[in-house]
């Protein structure tokens, strides 16, 4: 699909408004971004930004969950939410000719709900069953313990649901002050993709939103500090052993955001990466293994993951300290350079063959810099990325001796 820049409109409340008509659909993507995310919350509020998510669907000023659910269905649409460190998205897949429609009870769950206790506690029940789903998987369960580890005493280090014993202390009043205090004028963002007519769109969002709280100072939000590294081991009931290797890195308003996205594709990002190829395809020591990279405003982590057999942790643990050690002493290759750099130029490019990415580019470039994202200077800026902009990375991050590790390992039930 053709991609040109969007409409950037600021309504006279103060919501800003991305448009990026799609002529040849017949349907739109459309999400409302609240700059509130985990990160955000108060001390002992873990989960309150999620929880606020969860129950904005219960009940706003003029619908029960009932309505809102057939609001939504009754044409068609499919809506949901999620919550990230750093904003919340709710957003709607739908035909174009019920976006009115659809956007009037959008707008109503995002900015008018109502949180009584009885819906704070039927919903503190579902949260508590998502959090137990998530410890049953080793695999998510992992990467919230590496988070704890690698961000401990700040609110990055929170799970964004929470836990059992923070989400059984929140209360109604604790999730309406949330909402008060981060769900106003200057911290929405409404960003949409599709077919649509733009004046339109315009004039209903203006009008749907009447009487959102005007923009306020947005929170201050603070740097977590650099933790010495560190090795955590627990034992759980699980029939295999899970890894996890991190390192800090910086965040995505740093420019080497692109030169970590290289480097991740070479280390770990696909069946030609170098733990993929030399722990799975040349030994078959593993099933799942790959890195990853999440960075944030101000910071982020590369991290490695793992699952093995408990008893080749000691050369799945060797070969990985070796793939790190080469890369740190040695950099990468002109072929896996290139690769890389296709790889990403590829996946960027088939993104803006989806309504729903496309969407996400404006709402989550503008929540995280201020601009939403241009894809081909993306990809422009991917392309730039030189041997040697991967060598110094590289020799700074990839020392295996400077990676945190957390491991799982298997227990009986008792």
């Amino acid at each position: 699909m053709p991609w040109s820049p969007p409409t950037d409109i600021v309504l006279p409340n103060g919501i800003r408004v991305l448009c990026d008509p799609v002529a040849t659909v017949d349907s739109c993507s459309v999400g409302m971004w609240v700059r509130a995310g985990t990160r955000d919350e108060p001390k002992r509020g873990d989960g309150v930004a999620h929880f606020v998510e969860h129950t904005s669907f219960r009940r706003t000023q003029s619908r029960t969950m009932a309505k809102i659910s057939r609001d939504f269905e009754n044409v068609g649409a499919y809506a949901n939410a999620y919550t990230t460190k750093e904003e919340t998205c709710y957003y709607v897949r739908t035909l174009s000719d019920h976006l009115e429609r659809v956007m009037d009870t959008l707008t109503d769950v995002v900015i008018r709900p109502v949180f009584t206790d009885a819906d704070v506690e039927k919903e503190r029940t579902i949260i508590t069953e998502e959090i137990r789903s998530y410890e049953d998987e080793a695999e998510e369960y992992i990467f919230d313990l590496g988070e704890r580890q690698i961000f401990s005493g700040h609110t990055l280090a929170v799970p964004i649901v929470g836990t059992i014993a923070s989400v059984a202390a929140i209360t109604a009043a604790d999730v309406s002050a949330f909402h008060q205090k981060h769900y106003h004028a200057g911290s929405i963002v409404v960003a949409i993709s599709g077919r649509f007519d733009t004046d339109v769109f315009l004039r209903d969002v203006e009008r749907f939103t009447q009487g959102i709280q005007p923009a306020q100072r947005l929170v201050r939000r603070t740097t977590p500090k650099e933790i010495p590294r560190s090795s955590v081991l627990v034992h759980r009931p699980v029939q295999q052993a899970h890894l996890l290797w991190q390192h800090r890195t910086s965040g995505y308003m740093h420019a080497d955001k692109f030169v970590l996205q290289v480097l991740n594709v070479i280390l770990g990002d696909g069946m030609s990466s170098r733990l993929n190829v030399r722990l799975r395809e040349l030994r078959g020591l593993a099933y799942s293994v790959y890195s990853q990279v999440q960075l944030f405003a101000d910071c982020g982590t590369m991290a490695i993951y793992a699952g093995v057999d408990e008893h080749k942790i000691d050369r799945v643990n060797a070969i990985i300290a070796t793939v790190l050690d080469e890369i740190a002493r040695d950099g990468v290759k002109r072929t896996e350079l290139q690769r890389a750099i296709t790889q990403l130029r590829s996946g960027k490019l088939m993104s803006l063959e989806s309504l729903t990415a496309r969407m996400t580019m404006l709402g989550k470039g503008m929540m995280e810099e201020g601009a939403p994202e241009n894809p081909y200077e993306t990809i422009a800026a991917i392309e730039r990325v030189t041997l040697n902009d991967v060598a110094r990375v590289a020799r700074t991050l990839c020392r295996s001796s400077n990676w945190s590790t957390c491991t799982i390992m298997p227990s009986s039930e008792d």
